[in-house]
């Protein structure tokens, strides 16, 4: 590949009227020059989708779709369906980008030739700054995969490049019977289809974590049941078969169940859910236990499923305030 390859960059819209400018402003201020902006506006009933078309009247490299509300994986499906690059990628709308940030992930992709490449780290904290030793590898397909089901991870569509011709020969696409969990089941997949997958740990992406009208800061039961589905998908139509990504798979269905039980206890909603509370408890156990005596998952998971199984109230109460901490402090 040389510097003369278009880069599709895929915004879906939706509610972020507070935010958009600067994450279109962040892309149109890349040193990267050869690219292409695809504004979805997946319905948004605020003046984002307004605020897109500002933004195309003064640059050509921007276009704005819009569509009636289906949600982002059709929205990014949609974006994908009209991009022109020779590879594509991803932001969400209420985040930013580094300036460097197609620069870098271009670069990533030539090192060895990758089908998708990525970058590991993000800014989240204020107080965070740059990597201070950059490292950089390629690894294979199922090493990504399981990569990308850790807890180290950050999980989203973004952060990363794909080569467009191959997404499209393998057919790889967002499941859009997946409101939540549509961005995990996505990047796995694309991960096992990859030649082989390029990473970095520099960070050129800023990922709000305090953007109250975000799905993941609401409660949401769908959500957590959707989440649960994502990983049935994955786990269904897998295509490695390695142990750690087996366990790593089976931890991230544990966080999940650790998570609805914290989030049905802060908000006093145990009595509303009866039956899931009970079952994500058995499952916590049934499937942790074992977990905590592989070696290739880390300490602090294992920390969170003992105090979860033991004192699931008080493990609620100082998860809690670790999250309002991060709220805070957030970029």
């Amino acid at each position: 590949m040389n510097n003369s390859a278009l880069v599709t960059i895929i915004i879906p819209v939706y509610k972020v009227e507070k935010y958009i400018r600067k994450c279109i402003e962040s892309v149109l201020d890349q040193d990267y020059s050869n690219i292409e902006l695809i504004l979805v506006d997946d319905g948004t009933p605020d003046r984002s989708g307004q605020i897109a078309d500002e933004y195309a009247q003064k640059d050509a490299r921007i276009r704005v779709i819009h569509k009636h509300n289906e949600g982002v994986a059709v929205a990014r499906n949609v974006g994908m369906d009209a991009a022109r690059g020779d590879f594509v990628l991803f932001v969400d709308s209420d985040d930013w980008i580094s300036r460097d940030h197609v620069s870098h992930l271009v670069s990533l992709q030539k090192k060895d030739d990758s089908d998708m490449c990525m970058t590991t780290e993000y800014f989240t904290q204020k107080t965070d700054t740059q990597t201070s030793v950059e490292k950089i590898e390629t690894i294979s397909s199922e090493k990504a995969a399981t990569l990308l089901l850790s807890p180290k991870l950050v999980v989203g569509s973004y952060n990363k490049l794909y080569r467009r011709s191959w997404l499209e020969s393998n057919q790889i696409r967002q499941n859009t019977n997946l409101f939540s969990g549509e961005g995990l089941h996505f990047i796995v997949t694309a991960a096992q289809h990859a030649n082989h997958v390029t990473i970095s740990n520099r960070k050129i992406y800023f990922y709000r974590r305090n953007v109250q009208e975000s799905a993941t800061t609401k409660f949401n039961i769908k959500m957590f049941t959707n989440n649960e589905l994502s990983l049935d998908l994955i786990e269904k139509d897998r295509i490695v078969n390695g142990k750690d990504f087996l366990n790593m798979l089976s931890l991230f269905r544990i966080h999940l169940k650790i998570n609805g039980i914290l989030a049905l206890i802060s908000n006093s909603k145990q009595n509303d859910y009866p039956e899931e509370s009970r079952r994500w408890k058995r499952e916590i156990r049934k499937m942790g236990i074992p977990l905590l005596f592989c070696g290739n998952i880390p300490l602090k998971s294992k920390i969170r499923i003992i105090c979860v199984i033991l004192a699931p109230s008080l493990w609620s109460v100082m998860a809690q305030r670790k999250r309002n901490s991060i709220f805070k402090g957030s970029v």
